[in-house]
């Protein structure tokens, strides 16, 4: 159940309650990889979405137990959060600039700490 939405949905997610006009809301298809960093089970994407011109297109993801092969071989990556059980769904969004990737690894290194006490 869902208590609280403080955002746009999925396109994973079978009922969009806020659906967004297509160049805010990217074509989770239609993407490039720009790079990519493990740190134990997360993975940090910097990915830019061709269709989309909030930032250029460009999202720093966060993900869960998952590595870089494994994500592309879905061929679908939406940013937006999902409790769908097919597709994995990012656990984290920064802006996509170089502060944004220092906050994802500073994220990405905490909860590697937390989870190794």
């Amino acid at each position: 159940m869902r208590l609280l939405h403080l955002g746009s949905g999925s396109s994973f997610d079978s009922a969009d309650i806020h659906p967004q006009p297509r160049q805010y809301s990217p074509d989770p298809t239609n993407y490039t990889i720009k790079k990519h960093l493990q740190i134990d089970n997360f993975l940090i994407v910097f990915i830019k979405y061709h269709d989309c011109i909030n930032y250029e297109g460009d999202k720093i993801l966060v993900f869960k137990d998952i590595n870089i092969g494994i994500l592309q071989s879905q061929k679908a990556i939406d940013p937006h959060f999902s409790d769908n059980k097919v597709y994995y769904s990012p656990i984290a969004r920064f802006i996509p600039t170089e502060e944004g990737v220092e906050m994802a690894v500073t994220l990405c290194n905490l909860l590697t700490n937390e989870g190794n006490k």
